[in-house]
């Protein structure tokens, strides 16, 4: 009896050693993602989307939030110093692309796409190819630009701008701040964050597109699409299908 009880124990042991194997296995396959961000906010949002729609890719996250302190008194050399050590970092884990989720530091991401070689995405620009599309197939399209921080409304605005001026296409753009949103996510309130912008989308419906111009904005999608007339694009929908078709085809 002691005997069998032995073999089992080991049958057992050999089992659980097998399955810890198998998954460390499936765990190193797994493509793996850094999500670097300059707010909490965005860590959410983004995770979320992950789970949602790329549940097999392995994210971590790097979280900087003196970057929106110091937009205003780093000059761009040191600014592109700082994001090139964060994507260091993130390089050094062994990551397969790395993705930013605040909108307002392009060059600084571009200066991250020149130094390192891997997949390296801005939040938008996943959207903007889609927008881009989109705008070379519908002439004068009319654009609702939305979101909780003026200065992501004013830069994405300006991007999309420029790139309808340079391409000869007629974009009609809109410009929306929603006041107070963004400061009720950062105190917990999500609803009422979300509350706010519903009630923007249902007063403008007039848009052949509305773009939301932040990953924090992501909770109050799926019910804002609810109430819309126009298709919403937000960026971390978009920038996940991308991320996962490329590094798929890839591997």
């Amino acid at each position: 009896m002691k005997f069998l009880s032995c073999m089992g124990s080991r049958r057992s042991s050999n089992v659980l050693i097998e399955q810890t194997r198998n998954l460390r296995m499936n765990k190193e396959m797994q493509p793996k993602i850094a999500l670097i961000h300059a707010t909490r906010l965005a860590i959410s949002p983004i995770e979320k989307t992950f789970q949602d729609y790329w549940p097999e890719a392995n994210t971590f996250n790097l979280l900087d939030e003196g970057l929106l302190k110091d937009i205003a008194c780093l000059s761009s050399q040191e600014m592109n110093k700082r994001f090139q050590s964060l994507a260091s970092y993130a390089t050094g884990t062994g990551c397969d692309a790395i993705l930013f989720s605040c909108s307002v530091f392009g060059s600084a991401i571009d200066s991250v796409k020149n130094a390192f070689n891997l997949p390296v995405y801005k939040p938008n620009e996943a959207m903007l190819d889609s927008i881009y599309k989109l705008a070379q197939e519908k002439q004068n399209l009319k654009m609702l630009v939305m979101g909780t921080s003026k200065l992501s409304v004013d830069s994405l605005s300006s991007e999309i701008g420029e790139w309808s001026k340079k391409n000869h296409t007629s974009i009609q753009i809109e410009k929306l701040f929603i006041d107070k949103a963004f400061e009720l996510l950062g105190q917990g309130q999500m609803d009422l964050h979300d509350a706010l912008i519903m009630d923007a989308v249902k007063k403008n419906q007039n848009a052949d597109l509305i773009v939301f111009t932040q990953f924090s904005m992501a909770s109050a999608y799926q019910r804002c699409q609810e109430v819309s007339s126009a298709p919403i694009y937000s960026a971390p929908i978009i920038a996940v299908q991308t991320l996962q078709t490329r590094i798929t085809h890839e591997r």
